[in-house]
């Protein structure tokens, strides 16, 4: 899948900061998201996950929650809530024994989503560069032309 990690902030009405996470969050971008994590925790507010456009979130980005709200305890501030948390990523959260640690809410209805679109952090939307083993596959010839395999059919 390889789905590059983009994380956008912006404020609820209520005041709170919402990290919205789009992409995958893995061994390679896990770090990222400890980074905006630590960064949003610093600055006292209460904090929303909205991980309703992650399409990944592998043991490293549970390691990178777990640390995020544990420092969130220990420095007094609200939990990290969860929002949009997709049935697998649910799963996923009850399975490791985690579900607990986090509170949810429900995602934001399409029309509240879609309100003045906030910028990706510069430093936290960066792509990857494509895995070699991961490229496209290169284009088959047309359905009217024979593959080169055909032609050495044909001559046997």
């Amino acid at each position: 899948m390889d789905t590059p990690l983009a994380i956008t902030r912006h404020h609820d009405p209520d005041g709170r900061t919402v990290l919205a996470l789009r992409g995958e969050v893995d061994i390679v971008t896990a770090a990222r998201l400890r980074t905006a994590l630590a960064k949003e925790l610093h600055r006292g507010t209460g904090l929303v996950l909205d991980v309703s456009g992650a399409v990944l979130i592998d043991a490293a980005g549970l390691r990178a929650l777990t640390a995020a709200q544990r420092q969130a305890a220990e420095n007094g501030k609200p939990p990290i809530t969860l929002r949009g948390v997709r049935p697998l990523f649910a799963k996923t959260l009850h399975l490791t024994g985690l579900d607990h640690l986090f509170p949810r809410e429900p995602a934001l209805e399409p029309a509240l989503a879609h309100r003045a679109p906030a910028a990706p952090l510069p430093s936290l939307s960066a792509r990857r560069t494509p895995r070699p083993d991961r490229l496209p596959a290169p284009p088959r010839a047309r359905d009217n032309e024979p593959a080169a395999a055909d032609h050495e059919l044909a001559a046997a």
